[in-house]
């Protein structure tokens, strides 16, 4: 089998623009620089930061060394706005957990509020439909509100044991994350955030008005299936709703809140 080389292409790359230019583009000191003419020519500090976007850029999709990193990471606090804003996204990118580390360091509950309408299962796999809103901070007191037996229960928890719980949601459960992960919508501000399509409410705006449509039948908004409602150390809130599913990192929160207002579980 005869192998034919491929052919080199003339002319160089240019490190600012990102383009592969003929030689004529490029000047005797713009070829040692990989600077073509047309971006030789832009102000000194237009060209470095294009330069740097052009250098982060080409960081997403491949492997880069401990010395690339740090560099990234210097631009993650780059004066330069676009510089700034580029190094974050791929830094986001390629680097999730130290992200997500990063946000949730220092950070703690100092309340929370948890609702819940659905069939949960227990560890034994049976089936309860359960109907709840539960209250928690971290002084210990603990509300339970139980809409199915128009019940409402308190305890006390002791408050070490609160804050171990409220803030083990932050760095343990990850809870700060569940939007995101556990949500299948593509709309970070739909306000049925996993709601399927077929029930979502808008409006087509491509209708043609012109043309005769059917009826439309009303469709279902969707009812609150789960929620959860923080109060963060560092004075922000932080609301998770789902619509459409109920996940088992609900089902699980659900279960150990349960267990606070059983003294037995929590005071061993």
């Amino acid at each position: 089998m005869i192998h034919i080389a491929k052919k080199k292409p003339h002319g160089h790359y240019c490190c600012v623009c990102g383009e592969h230019k003929a030689n004529e583009k490029f000047s005797g000191k713009g070829h040692a620089s990989r600077i073509c003419k047309a971006c030789a020519a832009l102000p000194v500090a237009e060209r470095n930061a294009q330069q740097a976007i052009r250098r982060i850029d080409s960081m997403a999709m491949r492997h880069i060394n401990d010395g690339e990193i740090q560099w990234l990471r210097k631009r993650l606090n780059d004066p330069r706005p676009e510089v700034q804003w580029a190094a974050r996204e791929v830094h986001r990118l390629k680097f999730q957990r130290y992200e997500r580390g990063q946000r949730k360091k220092g950070l703690t509950v100092f309340s929370l509020e948890f609702y819940l309408r659905g069939d949960v299962w227990d560890e034994y796999g049976d089936e309860h439909p359960t109907h709840v809103r539960v209250f928690a901070d971290q002084d210990g007191t603990f509300r339970l509100v139980d809409y199915a037996q128009e019940s409402e229960t308190q305890v006390v928890v002791e408050k070490h044991i609160a804050q171990k719980f409220l803030k083990s949601l932050i760095h343990e459960w990850d809870i700060l994350f569940w939007k995101e992960d556990l949500s299948d919508s593509v709309y970070e501000e739909d306000p049925f955030l996993d709601i399927l399509p077929e029930f979502r409410d808008y409006d087509d705006e491509e209708d043609d008005e012109d043309i005769p449509q059917e009826p439309k039948e009303s469709t279902p908004q969707g009812e609150l299936i789960w929620s959860v409602n923080l109060e963060l150390n560092d004075g922000s809130d932080n609301e998770i709703t789902f619509y459409n599913q109920l996940h088992d990192e609900p089902q699980e929160l659900y279960w150990t809140l349960i267990s606070f207002f059983e003294p037995d579980e929590w005071e061993d």
